[in-house]
């Protein structure tokens, strides 16, 4: 089963400011995210029913929500670890 992945509009932003290389392995991430909202790797948020982050690149995450019913996955933040968990 396919997900559809959508994305905030900072996390265009976000990504746009990474080193290339970094850019590169995280798009990756994002385009496996189609296959299955857990790959391996995951980890869910304390506090959070559907919030979950992907380590990706050792200090990078991708923070995303999970929404079942309409099989997406929303996509919230993509950063540095030291930024991932300040507004959540």
């Amino acid at each position: 089963m396919n997900w559809t992945v959508r994305y905030r509009a900072s996390v265009e932003k976000d990504l746009a400011r990474l080193p290339g290389d970094i850019r590169t392995t995280l798009l990756a991430a994002l385009k496996g995210l189609q296959d299955g909202p857990f790959p391996s790797g995951y980890k869910k948020l304390r506090g959070s029913n559907n919030r979950f982050r992907l380590r990706v690149a050792g200090d990078y995450r991708i923070v995303y929500s999970v929404l079942k019913q309409e099989a997406t996955i929303l996509v919230e933040f993509v950063g540095h670890r030291k930024d991932a968990y300040r507004w959540f």
